[in-house]
């Protein structure tokens, strides 16, 4: 049986064809995953309006969209094809997933294209109709949010943490319509939503990088997981004070969040 890159989760879809075409899939949301964390270093350290600071911000602009349609891509094959097989702990792979974790990463890569499409120049994301990306686009994104919350809650383990995600980023759709200005030519609220969002955005890529090479050093220094567990991904499960690790690691991020708005909030006024 083959496995995915690094982490050595089952693949299974049938096929060495189709296993092939998920991993090729998966190699490039890791190379994209990759390229975003180290560009919006760059583009964070480089002076603002800066090419140096262009340029990487397209760079990680791009690599963002890659990964957001690859591992939506992703989530929708795990979740919809040979679940089963890929649900399964055997020995010499690591446990698959939770589908919460699944639903989560599906839903942040939604608002990711969202977010992106807000907060970068119109050369990047031509807006053929704003109005509907105010309007409707954030309150399908927060309704699905909802939704997934509730399946969660009730039907799966709410104590993964992919509900911190989840929410997370519905807050994050939130401010984006918060803050979206009137005017057409509003720069400093464009400013605002800038920042804001691209802040988000870079803590994701640096909290994603760190959730699959943190684990994948792990295994490669403890070797294969010979255990045959019984998965249990799919099943309700009781508290666990890890549920507030996604928390702890997102609180720089809204630390971050709080100051800018603080900020430009008082620029936009002065």
């Amino acid at each position: 049986m083959e496995s995915k890159f690094l982490l050595h989760k089952p693949v299974s879809y049938g096929s060495s064809l189709a296993n092939s075409v998920l991993l090729i899939m998966l190699l490039l949301h890791i190379i994209a995953g990759a390229i975003a964390a180290i560009s919006a270093i760059v583009a964070f350290t480089a002076r603002k309006g800066s090419k140096s600071h262009g340029r990487s911000g397209r760079c990680f602009a791009g690599s963002m969209v890659t990964v957001a349609l690859t591992g939506i891509g992703l989530d929708v094959v795990r979740l919809c094809f040979f679940v089963k097989e890929n649900h399964t702990k055997y020995a010499g792979y690591t446990m698959p997933s939770t589908y919460p974790a699944r639903l989560g990463f599906l839903f942040v890569g939604l608002c990711i294209l969202y977010i992106l499409r807000e907060v970068t120049p119109p050369r990047v994301f031509r807006r053929q109709s704003r109005e509907t990306a105010v309007t409707i686009v954030p309150s399908l994104l927060v309704a699905t949010g909802l939704v997934l919350t509730v399946i969660i809650t009730l039907r799966l383990n709410p104590w993964t943490g992919a509900l911190w995600m989840i929410w997370t980023f519905v807050l994050i759709v939130i401010v984006m319509v918060r803050t979206t200005s009137s005017s057409e030519n509003n720069w400093a609220t464009d400013v605002v939503r800038h920042r804001i969002g691209m802040s988000c955005l870079a803590a994701f890529s640096w909290w994603g990088a760190v959730q699959g090479f943190g684990p994948a050093i792990a295994i490669a220094l403890k070797g294969d997981d010979p255990s045959t567990s019984a998965y249990l991904g799919n099943q309700p499960g009781s508290f666990s004070p890890a549920f507030f690790l996604f928390l702890v690691g997102w609180a720089p991020f809204f630390v971050l969040a709080a100051y800018l708005i603080r900020r430009f909030t008082k620029l936009h006024h002065t």
